[in-house]
Formats: C-alpha cells, structure tokens, sequence
C-alpha cells in the first residue's frame, strides 16, 4: 500500500510539473498554432483608452470610439480574411491594428519567429493587407508585435532577437504599399523599452500597455502602483522618442480607470518638466561609430582599500566613496589626502545614507533636493574645492537597480534627477578640474534617471561577470564584452564619453586574466571609454545575504598583462 501511495503521489508531481511547464511556456497555445488559419478579430480586452505625447503642440486626447482588432498571422501564404470588416466602419474613425506573427511550426517559434519577418517570409501577406484590406483608408494604425521588451516569452517575438529588424522590414512594406497607414511601435512600457527602438523614420506613434499579461508573469519590479503613477512611468520610460503615445487598457484593469483628468494630470506634469526632463534635446540621435573624438591617453584606475595596486605605475585614478558617516568622522578627508599624496586623480561617488545616528533616511533624494543636507553637501564641497587634482564626482549610482541597497534605488525617476541636479549645481561656478559623472549600472531602464546634458560630463557603468549573484561557477560569467556591448547599447541616445568606473571578475587566476585580456582588446578600441578602474576587493557581505560574496581582487601579474594590452599599439 505504501509503494502505491508514493506512486500516486509522483505520478500527482510529475502531472502538476507537466501543468506547470505548460502554462509557464504557452506550450498549449504553440502546439495549436501549427494548425490555425490567420485571423482577425476585435480585441476587447486591450481597449484604446487615450493618446498623450511630449509635443507641447500635440493634444492629450480621450477616445470613446477607436476600434482595436487583432490580426494574427499564422499562414504565411494565403491571405482569407474579409475585407468588409473595415468596409463597415466609417471612415473617419480612426482604427487600431495590432498585427502578430504567428509560425505555424511549432520549432520555429523558439528559433526563428522575427527572423522569418526579416527574411521576406510574411512579405506577400503584408502587400494584401495593405492593398487589399486597408486600402486607401486613412485613420489606420498597424501596431506590430507588441510587449516586445517584457523578458518573458508569452509571444514568439520575445526573447527572440532580430526585433529592430523585423519592425523596419515590416514599417517599409506598410509605408510603400499602404502610405496614408500610420506604424505603431508597441512597448508594454517596462524598463528598458527604448532599448527595442527601432527608430524615427520607421515610427509614426507608440503605444504602451497597463498591467499588461506579459508582466503577469514577473515579479522584478512592482506591480502594485496605483493607475497614475503607472502610467506616468511607463510614458515617462518613452521620454527619447518624441511621437504620440497611445494608452491602451487590458483585461487587469478597468477601461475607465484613465480618464480625461488623469490625462490632463500628466500633461501639466510633462508641461511641468518640459524644459529639462521632457527636453527636445531627448530626440537628438548619435553615432559613435562615426564621430571623431579626441582621446587622450586611457585613466587607469582602482578602487583598491588594501593598497594592493594603488603604488604602480600605471595607475592613474583612485576610487573612493563618501557617504554621510565617513564625511563627518574624517576618515573621508584622509583617504582623499592620500590619494593627492600620491599624485592620482580621484574617481569620488557620493552616496547619501549612513546617517550619522545610523539611521537611513528612505526618502533622501527628496530630502537632498529640499535642501536638508546642505550643511553636509557644503562641508563635501569644501574638501574638493581645496584640492588641484582632477576629480571625477559621481552621485547616488546604481540608482536604476530594482533592489534597495540604497535608498536611492528603484525611486521615482523624476524625484533622482532632480536630487542629481540639486547636487551637481550646489556649488556654482564648479571648477574644471572637478568632473560631473552619471553613473547608472547600465542595467534595464537605465536612462530613466538621465538628468540631462547640461549637468553631465561623463556617463559611468559598472561591468561585472556575474550575470546573476547566485552563480558560483567563473566559468559561466559572461565575457567583458558581452556586458559592455549590452549596457553601451542601452546609452545609445546619449552623447557623453564613458567612464567605466567599476568592472572586476572573480575566479582562478588564469580564468580572470583571460577575462581581462579580452577586456583590453575591446577598451582600446573603443574611443568613447576615456578611464577604467578595477574593483579590486571582494564586495560587501551583507548585500549578499547568506551567499559569500564575490572576491574581484587580482595579482598584480594579472593587472600588469591586462595594462600591456591595453596600451599595447
């Protein structure tokens, strides 16, 4: 009786694993593609509620009437859809259409979904629903593949790469074949939505989605925020494109939960902001492969506690961080006296917590704005003013993470910029030699907290191998430059040198050398990195909870192989 108890008992985990699986990696839905037809019909679960825009010139709209169909394609070689769907609204209402691919082949949903897009597959069905569907009819939207940044894989086009490329081969089509047809870019609004832009010329409006079903399946960042400020923050992550931006509901949500007030609302907040925050300087584009920039000779640096490195002869930086309880018991002060004693300029991030009664302040960053830490801002000032080395001064960094090591983290992006700005003006003139440095992680969402080009002479990311703190094999931490060429993508719309302030990997020695040589191979050759500097220690344990945490120090055979490439000609 028992071995048959225990036998049900598996057979029950292994169906429920079985369910789990299922649901977890739309598996049901998969399978059933490889046997449907295409198909249209009206999405009443993804309503159009509203339209707002950054254009000061553009109205904030509500909208009773504007029909949202969903067309998906899973045949990509015969059209038989019925046209006199559209024949029977009247022309001047305006129509949203979110087109999704859709393969028939259950493989080729986890291989090559956008890649097919790409390739010219979908090309004879996107000519018919243009001519033969839409027509010459204006007031139509076609929204393709949306949610497409969500890091799930609800949908084929998620996770799935080639999704510029697919949004411009289909924005291309459309435009040639269905001109009066306006091209939807179709963001849920999660972190990191600029990073999926596929840019200017092939977008005529965006939208975003409230509480969305991709994000059902996540737990990274809150879920729970109230309507408005969910909305606010979603618009606000589109800040770098400057086309209207339509609001759509979803079945978590209900269709009247945005009306003509909260609209109205967060126009006055972008009307509010537009000078810096919503700024027209937000839309200028740039091209750092081509643009020339005069480069000095690379600043190597360290943050190096132990002195291990500070004394060779190649090291040009020192990093040291200040917060509120080193400040005021001097031992700020003397570290930085050492680093002048040695003739070094100085990489100093500013962190605002560790009160002096130990306390930590959870709302410092609109404290610091309000003025409540001047006494202390100015005493800091003090210390730098009086100094002739070059200091590069980075504020509340790693502000984007969603984690809350630091008070200032995961906060309302408008109330940082602001503490950042307060900060970085505090003193007026600023001398020269001291250098303002925005240093985010580089991690999803980043240039949320952008503060704006007039209070930001470098950008600053930290690269560590660790793609996730539970791992403990070195083998398995991602390559330098795969990092770098992930977060140097998400600075993509702004134009300042980068300081790579932070980077280290841990593990045997020859494992961090070649970590590191490959490192030098891609630093030297990128003219927009002016300074690096190794993290050479282990990192705080208590912001590993149980897990021991990561040791990024290295020998100094080590750092002399990685200085000979990287200055290698």
């Amino acid at each position: 009786m028992k071995k048959a108890y225990l036998y049900i008992i598996l057979i029950g985990v292994f169906l429920l694993f079985i369910s789990y699986m299922a649901y977890q990696y739309n598996a049901i839905n998969k399978i059933a593609a490889t046997f449907k037809s295409n198909s249209i019909e009206m999405n009443v679960n993804t309503p159009v509620l509203g339209q707002v825009s950054f254009s000061s010139s553009a109205p904030i709209e509500n909208f009773d009437t504007f029909p949202h169909f969903t067309l998906k394609l899973f045949d990509k070689n015969n059209w038989d859809i019925d046209k006199k769907l559209l024949a029977n609204i009247p022309k001047n209402t305006p129509v949203l259409i979110t087109v999704e691919t859709w393969s028939r082949s259950f493989m080729s949903y986890n291989s090559k979904p956008l890649r097919d897009v790409v390739d010219g597959a979908y090309d004879d069905i996107f000519k018919k629903m243009c001519t033969d569907f839409i027509g010459d009819r204006t007031n139509v939207y076609l929204r393709f593949n949306p949610e497409m940044e969500v890091p799930v894989k609800l949908y084929p086009w998620q996770l799935a790469g080639w999704y510029i490329d697919a949004f411009q081969h289909f924005s291309k089509l459309c435009k040639q074949y269905a001109p009066k047809a306006k091209i939807v870019w179709a963001p849920a609004g999660y972190p990191g939505a600029m990073e999926y832009f596929p840019g200017d010329s092939y977008v005529d409006a965006a939208s975003v989605t409230l509480k969305n079903d991709s994000e059902s399946f996540l737990n990274v960042y809150p879920k729970n925020y109230a309507i408005s400020y969910d909305l606010m923050r979603r618009i606000h992550r589109l800040r770098f494109q400057d086309k209207p931006i339509i609001v759509l509901g979803s079945k978590q949500n209900a269709n009247d939960s945005v009306d003509h007030q909260m609209l109205n609302n967060l126009s006055k907040h972008i009307d509010a902001h537009r000078d810096i925050i919503y700024s027209n300087e937000n839309f200028k584009r740039f091209n750092f492969e081509t643009e020339s920039r005069a480069q000095s000779p690379i600043e190597i640096g360290v943050y190096d506690p132990q002195s291990l490195l500070n004394d060779e002869n190649a090291v040009t930086v020192e990093h040291l961080f200040v917060d509120f309880s080193n400040l005021n018991n001097g031992s700020f002060q003397k570290s930085f006296k050492e680093v002048e004693r040695r003739g070094h300029d100085v990489i100093v991030s500013f962190e605002p917590f560790r009160n002096v009664d130990e306390s930590t302040d959870l709302n410092v960053l609109q404290h610091i704005t309000n003025g409540n830490y001047d006494n202390e801002i100015r005493q800091f000032y003090n210390i730098l003013l009086n100094s002739s080395s070059k200091i590069y001064l980075r504020y509340a960094h790693e502000m984007e993470i969603p984690i809350s090591r630091y008070p200032w983290q995961s906060q309302n992006p408008v109330d940082y910029i602001k503490s950042f700005r307060y900060f970085m003006t505090f003193q007026k003139p600023l001398p020269s030699q001291i250098k303002r440095v925005w240093g985010p992680a580089g991690d999803r969402g980043s240039i949320e907290w952008w503060p704006g080009n007039d209070v930001v002479d470098y950008i600053s990311i930290a690269i560590y191998g660790l793609p996730d703190k539970n791992i403990t094999d070195p083998n398995k931490q991602e390559s330098f430059a795969t990092i770098y060429n992930r977060k140097k993508w998400r600075m993509r719309f702004i134009n300042k040198p980068l300081f790579i302030t932070e980077f280290g990997v841990k593990g045997p020695e020859d494992f961090q050398t070649k970590w590191l040589e490959d490192a030098a191979k891609v630093i030297r050759k990128d003219n927009q990195i002016i300074g690096v500097n190794y993290f050479n220690m282990s990192d705080t344990p208590k912001a590993w909870g149980d897990i021991k945490p990561p040791d990024w120090s290295i020998t100094k055979k080590t750092f002399h192989r990685f200085i000979e490439l990287l200055e290698k000609k």
